[in-house]
């Protein structure tokens, strides 16, 4: 790495020193002087202020407030650039920042839709296992979402339901899976502390259909980590003293019926977040 960043700095102080020459007419011993300059100030600055990626540079956000971070970095690693930048903001200084998710889980009816997730722990009359809920100290940056279907056997009380990134046929059956494709069609909405984030994030988005897809219930189909999650551009903060509105809507119709038809299961949709969890990190902790 040392190695790479000397390549990086060598090739920019000569591009300058060039650039000097031929189009200002610079002597070059002048030229190679100021552009040394340049490249040890850059350098300095990113030590300085423990700025990352290829040029380490930060350009600044603005119309941003406590309820988004919004950050332009030039960088290789976007989950470093997105934690340096939100380790280094006063309000989460000194608080512990690590990588974490939030998993909100809301039952598929019939008779309705949208559906609302609920964020806090305790929040509800319902809090299902298989749930990652937000602590009331805590806050939490979303990086990444995916909107997942589960099928669970809740007459056991199993929580090993499998998270689908579509309508899986074999999991859901074809009719319920047909009329599952509508949650695909809707839009989520986040209002965070009474301001609107995210107006009509469309879930279609988030719809991955696998190339090779599960054909009975002894195989499975082609999916790993990543599958259906979206990246966050602004990433959104979710505060645990704050109020976090998270809503899916989607169109229906008369006879829609995507709930589950199996006595002893229930169908689910999720609301899947990757990011930072801070610790201690909400407005009143």
């Amino acid at each position: 790495m040392k190695l790479i960043n000397f390549l990086l700095a060598f090739t920019a102080m000569f591009a300058l020193s060039f650039i000097g020459v031929q189009a200002f007419n610079v002597e070059p011993g002048t030229a190679a002087t100021v552009a040394f300059a340049i490249v040890l100030t850059g350098t300095y600055l990113a030590n300085k202020f423990k700025l990352t990626g290829i040029a380490g540079a930060y350009v600044g956000a603005v119309k941003m407030n406590d309820g988004e971070t919004g950050i332009q970095v030039i960088s290789q690693e976007r989950d470093r650039a997105i934690y340096e930048h939100n380790s280094s903001q006063k309000r989460f200084e000194g608080k512990a920042m690590t990588p974490s998710y939030l998993r909100l889980e809301a039952t598929i009816k019939n008779s309705v839709n949208s559906f609302q997730f609920k964020t806090f722990e305790g929040d509800g009359a319902t809090v299902y296992a298989t749930e990652k809920r937000l602590d009331r100290n805590d806050a939490f940056i979303a990086t990444q979402l995916a909107v997942k279907l589960l099928q669970q056997d809740v007459a056991n009380a199993k929580t090993s339901g499998r998270l689908h990134s579509y309508p899986n046929l074999t999991a859901f059956t074809a009719a319920q899976a047909t009329d599952l494709e509508a949650i695909y069609n809707g839009y989520l909405q986040f209002t965070i502390n009474r301001v609107k984030k995210f107006v009509a994030l469309d879930t279609y988005r988030f719809l991955n259909v696998p190339i090779t897809q599960q054909s009975a219930l002894t195989n499975r189909d082609s999916l790993d980590y990543k599958t259906g999650f979206q990246k966050l551009t602004p990433q959104v903060v979710l505060d645990g003293s704050g109020t976090n509105e998270l809503e899916l809507f989607f169109p229906t119709y008369a006879g829609w019926a995507g709930a589950s038809a199996v006595a002893g299961t229930e169908h689910r949709v999720v609301l899947f977040l990757r990011g930072f969890l801070v610790t201690g990190g909400s407005q009143n902790s």
